[in-house]
Formats: structure tokens, sequence, C-alpha cells
């Protein structure tokens, strides 16, 4: 063979095995081609399989959870809060109660015309007009323009409708403004932070409901349908042995006599002697519990029950009850009266008026501290111990008012050799307001001492009473002889003692003046006194016993001067305050004095001049008509009253005709005096002037005006009427 053989032989060779190299390789490719086809295969069924898994889980085993986390992102629970219940008084009229009122907000954004809805806000919220414009053209998308407006004042803006401005029905608490003290206020958030208001939180306040809420993709939010809420449960009401027209003219006479005394604070309380209830409990200075930058520290305290004083010559009850239940006294017993002076132990004993040889019932007429002294030393330690703690003193009266103290009596083994005669006049001992009043309560009430009561009844919020508060006897404290021969010797300080300007004409009143030194961070400084006067009406068969006491008077700082007269004006105007039924009992039960008894039955027919000044003649004639009183006029035959003949305050006979100047005016320019009118008429009046009125509360007789009367006033004027009802 020779080499070209050779070499086609060699080449074929090579060539064959190219070939076979090359299907090896397409083989080999096609297995990994057909393993990785595999893999994805097998991985996609894998991964359906675990998809089907999980959907499978959320569908059928987690499907609950599921559900809720969606629902989060559409649906949300709204509360819906529960009404508040009232505080009554004891005739059911509404001290404190819960009204709807709108609160106005605006989206600046999209608020249209800002130039117009400015000018209405101003206009019926008498505040400047760039007040709202600067608020309508901040950048935020939310801002409040009012709150808490009366519906009736809100109608106006409503009926605008402006795009843009939005309406926010709240909930607001009225209050009457009487006994706020004791009735309390709520907080921001709607709890009771003080009185009534908080010990009461629970009852009053009730449970919020809930409704079930709904968002569209837009978020725009609607009550889902089909889905179950829950109704609010509206709060209970709490009705007080409060006597709302006592309670005000109590108020009324206690503004007076402090401005009248100079003094830094007053209280006065009216108590029914048989049973216990608290008619009226008033402090001065008060608050408007409407208006919270009127709450001060000093302001919204109860002094008549939160604060204690050295009682002076009001404690003289408790020697003079003891000494005659003990039997060692009488009447015409003779005492000296050592000159005024007289030293006991280290100290000195000193009387304001100098009394010689005196019989026990002058002495007592005159406050003679130095005789009060030697009865209590005759009584001696244990016995006056016994008498001042069953009289209530050292402990608290279970009244049920917020922040009530015991007060201080020391027991008998901490006494010094002065304790007991220092006692007798009242220093040494610490009590509060309510613990003098119910002390000479118990006196009235024949020595039976009754628990101080200020809650009625409590009912819930479908009207079904859950407590009744009855009367209830705490102890007896003397026997009633005892009793009846006591209030002999405080009837002759009123008749004849320091205790004079106590009396009402044809009324026979018992009561006792006391003066004493306010003790200040463990020392007496001068010029700073308590003045007070506690008394019980009628005397022979009392029903109402009263404390007026003030704070560190200024113009004359004897009970006799700064707080007799205030009690005198109260009890001649609860004469006419308690109903004809009341006035004909006491009249039947005086002693047969036919002149003071016919003067008494005169007074009962007597009505006290309202103030009519400022009005038209003929709203001057329906309220003076509506009090029983007719009028003569001079001056103009039409205008406003500018001038009465009789001042307003001034109790004269029904039907006294009232001199009236008429000025020819056709505007008032002084706002005049509308408490106690009908709701018809006051409005009727205010709209005459020109003013623009807000009524709150009820439909009976304005209880608060927020135009003092006195006042000057312009035309367009916005004035806020509180009603009873």
């Amino acid at each position: 063979m020779g080499e070209k053989e050779k070499d086609i032989k060699a080449s074929q060779s090579s060539g064959n095995e190219v070939e076979s190299s090359i299907n090896r390789k397409s083989e080999s490719e096609n297995r990994e081609e057909k393993i990785r086809m595999t893999l994805v295969i097998g991985g996609l069924f894998l991964l359906a399989a675990m998809v089907v898994f999980r959907l499978g889980y959320v569908q059928v085993v987690a499907s609950g959870e599921y559900q809720k986390r969606a629902k989060k992102q559409y649906e949300y629970k709204l509360a819906v809060k529960a009404s508040r219940g009232d505080i009554l008084d004891r005739n059911g009229r509404r001290l404190a109660t819960t009204v709807t009122a709108i609160s106005f907000a605006a989206d600046p954004a999209v608020i249209e015309n800002p130039d117009d809805v400015a000018s209405l806000f101003s206009e019926v919220f008498q505040k400047p007009k760039d007040f709202y414009l600067k608020k309508l053209k901040e950048k935020n998308r939310f801002v409040w323009l009012e709150r808490q407006v009366p519906i009736s004042r809100a109608n106006v803006i409503l009926e605008a409708k402006y795009y843009g401005v939005l309406e926010i029905k709240e909930q607001s608490r009225r209050y009457e403004n009487l006994a706020s003290q004791v009735i309390g206020f709520l907080d921001a958030d709607g709890n009771g932070i003080s009185g009534i208001e908080k010990q009461y939180q629970e009852v009053l306040s009730g449970k919020d409901g809930m409704m079930l809420m709904q968002r569209t993709a837009t978020g725009r939010a609607f009550p889902a349908v089909g889905e179950a809420h829950h109704e609010p449960e509206n709060g209970g009401s709490i009705t007080l042995t409060i006597d709302s027209d006592i309670q005000a003219l109590v108020e009324d006479e206690l503004k007076r006599g402090m401005d009248a005394s100079g003094s830094f604070a007053a209280i006065g309380i009216v108590m029914d002697v048989r049973t216990g209830e608290i008619l009226a409990i008033a402090n001065e200075p008060d608050f408007d519990a409407n208006l919270k930058e009127t709450y001060t520290p000093e302001n919204i305290r109860n002094r008549a029950v939160t604060d204690v004083f050295e009682p002076g010559s009001t404690f003289k009850i408790v020697a003079l009850s003891a000494a005659t239940e003990e039997g060692i006294i009488t009447p015409y017993d003779k005492y000296s009266g050592e000159g005024g002076k007289w030293r006991v132990k280290d100290r000195i004993i000193s009387d304001h008026e100098k009394v010689g040889n005196v019989t026990l019932r002058e002495a007592i007429m005159k406050s003679s501290n130095i005789v009060s002294a030697k009865v209590a030393m005759k009584v001696g330690t244990e016995k006056f111990y016994e008498m001042t703690k069953k009289l209530g003193y050292g402990d608290k009266t279970e009244s049920g008012l917020l922040g009530e103290i015991s007060g201080t009596v020391k027991p008998v083994k901490n006494w010094t050799g002065i304790t007991l005669p220092w006692m007798a006049h009242g220093y040494e001992v610490l009590v509060s307001p309510l613990q003098i009043l119910s002390s000479y309560a118990t006196l009235a009430n024949d020595g039976e001492r009754m628990k101080p009561i200020i809650i009625k009844e409590i009912s819930d919020n479908a009207g079904s009473q859950t407590f009744r508060a009855e009367p209830k006897k705490v102890t007896r404290a003397m026997e009633k002889e005892t009793a009846r021969k006591v209030r002999e010797y405080f009837k002759a300080v009123v008749d004849s003692g320091t205790g004079m300007a106590a009396r009402v004409q044809g009324l026979p009143i018992g009561g006792k003046t006391g003066t004493a030194q306010q003790l200040t961070n463990g020392s007496y400084k001068a010029g700073r006194y308590v003045a007070s006067f506690v008394g019980y009406f009628p005397q022979d068969r009392p029903e109402f016993a009263v404390l007026v006491m003030m704070i560190n008077p200024t113009n004359g700082y004897y009970g006799s001067m700064a707080a007799a007269p205030v009690f005198s004006k109260i009890a001649s105007r609860m004469l006419s305050t308690t109903g004809e039924e009341y006035r004909d009992r006491i009249a039947s039960e005086m002693k047969p004095e036919a002149s003071k008894e016919q003067y008494f039955l005169d007074t009962a027919r007597t009505v006290v001049v309202p103030n009519i000044r400022g009005l038209t003649i003929t709203e001057a004639k329906k309220i003076l008509r509506s009090h029983s009183l007719d009028f003569s006029r001079s001056g103009e035959d039409a205008g406003i009253v500018s001038k009465q003949g009789i001042a307003p305050g001034k109790r004269v006979a029904i039907w006294t005709k009232i001199p009236l100047d008429l000025s020819g005016e056709t505007a008032a320019s002084k706002m005049p005096e509308l408490l106690g009118i009908r709701a018809s008429r006051a409005i009727a009046a205010a709209e005459e002037l020109g003013l623009r009125v807000q009524v709150a509360g009820g439909d009976g007789k304005v209880v608060s005006q927020s135009i003092r009367s006195g006042q000057t006033i312009a035309k367009g004027a916005s004035i806020t009427l509180v009603m009873s009802n």
C-alpha cells in the first residue's frame, strides 16, 4: 500500500473519531437538558403545590385571622357617648344637665368664600372678623372655629350651609350656678373632679355605646349596615335636698352681706331641723361652673365642711345645755361679771361689754365670756366634754358632702387647767360651720340630733328610684325639757341682746352671735376675725335652722354687726318663698300677741319690688303685674323707665302703685333685672331692648342672666338667659 492510501485511511479513521466524539457530546447535552427540564418542571410543581397549600391554609385554617386583618383596613368602632345624668333640686329643677351643642370646624383648603364665612361668624359670635380669617388661612386641613355653641345660636350658621364648614354635635354640661361648690364640675374629658359630680361619677356618667363604622376606598365613613351596635346607657340622676329658691336667696343675701361687711369670704347654710335635710349651702366668693376661667382654689372650696374655725360665743350652747341638763342653773341665778376681766390660772378672760352682778339670762343676752366660763366650770370637765360630743363636735356629720373634716376636740386627758373655761366661750376647739348649725338644729329639734342629708334620692336612667334617704336620728343629746329651757336663753339674745339685728318682726327667733379671733398658722393676728350668727325659727316649734358666717370682716367684726343682719334678711325672704301654707302654720303657732300676729300676717301679703329701670312701659307693666304690683307714671307717655319711685328689693304690700318716670327714649342703655321672670316675658323684654337672646335650661323662670342688671348694654349685643324647668 502506498503512502497515499495510508493517508486516505488515516484521514477516514480520524473523521470517524470526530463524528463519534460529536455524537457522544450531543447525547450528553440532551441528557443535561432533560435533567434541567425535569428540575424546572419539578420546581414549578413544587411551587404550585406550595401556593395551593398556602391558599388552602389561608382560606381554611387561618381564614378567621385574615378576615379580622382585612376588616381593620375598612372597619372601626366609634364610641357613642352616653348622656350624663342630671343633678336636681328637691323639687325636680335641674341644677346640672347635659345639653347637645354644635361645634363648628373648617377645612381651609376647600373654603370657597372665607370672607363671607368670617363675616357671618363675626356677626353671630361678636368677635373680630380677622379672628376667623386668620383661622381660615391656616395650612391645616382642620381648624376649630367655635366650640360648644347652643343649638338656638348655631341655627343661623347651620342654615347658611357653607361648603367646607363642618358641623359637629357634642355634649355639653350646663349648670344653673346654684350651690356650685356642692355640685362641682367636670374636666375636659367629662369626668367629675369636684363635688357631687366627682362623688357620683359612676352613677351620673353611664356607659358609652359603640357603633361599627366602615370606610369607602376614598376614606369616607358610614355606619355598617346590618352590623350589631351597642346603644349607650345614659347616666342616672341625683336629687339633692337643696331647694333652689332658698339657695338662690341665701346666695344673694350672702353676697350683699359680704360686700357690706367687707369680708374675705362668707358661708350660709339652711337646714330643716326635723329631718336634717340641707335646704341651702352657699359659699362666697362663688364661681361660674360654666366658665372654667373662674375656677380658683379659693372659689371652688366648700368651706362649710372643709374649713374649721374656733367658733367663739356660738359654742356657749355646750355649757348652757350641759348645766341645764344637770339641773345646776336657772335663768335667774346671779353671777359677777368681774368688771370685764377675770384671771384663770395665768390667762385673762375678757368681755367686750362689762357686766356687773347679773342674772344668767342677762349674761347670755350680753354674751358674757366670763359668766359662760363660770357655768362651764360648775358643770365640770367630764359632763362638758360629754355634751360637746353629743352635740356632734369633733366628729364628721356624715352629711355626704365631699371633703368634710371632723374638726378637733381634744380628749380630756390632754386638757390643761385653762381648757375648760376657754372652750366655754369657743376657743381651744376647732369646728366646721355645718357642725355649728347641726348643734343648734339639735336644740331646735327638742334635743334630737338628726344626721345632715344632702342626697335625697338616686334614680337610674329609666327614672326608677335606686336610693332614697330617710331622716335618721343620730342620738338624743338632751331631754326635750332641757332643749326648751335653753331655747329661752337664745330667744332673749334676739329679743333684747346681742342678736337684735337678726330679728324679723312678727317671727319669733332664737339664736346666738359669735365673734372669734381667727387662728392663722398657730397664732392670732390683729384684725382677723370670724363673725357668725346661728339661729332657728319659729322659736316655740322650730322648723328651720340658719347659719351665717363672715370671714375677716373689715366693716365691724362682731357677729351682731356682720352676720346677724344677713340672717334677718334670709329669714324674712324665706317667709315669702316657702308658700302660704307654711306662713299660715307659723302664724298659728305664735303666741297670742294680736298686734305681732297681725303684723306677721300683713308681711305675708307683701312682695319685693323688682328692678324695672330701662324697660319699656309695656314690659314694666307686665313685670309689675306678674309681681302683684301696679304703677303710676309721670313724664313722657311712652318710652323707657328712667326712674322708679320705690327702690328695687324693698318689700311692699301687694298691689302697691310704683311711681315711674318715663324718659321718652326708645332704647334702654342699662340692663334691667330679669331674674324670677317667666321665660316668655323675659325673652320679650330682652328682645325689645334690641338684644340677641339665647336661652338655656327649661321654660320656667330666669335664674341667671349673662348681662347683669344695671350694666350698660349695646343694641345687638348677645345675652344668655338660663331658665328653670
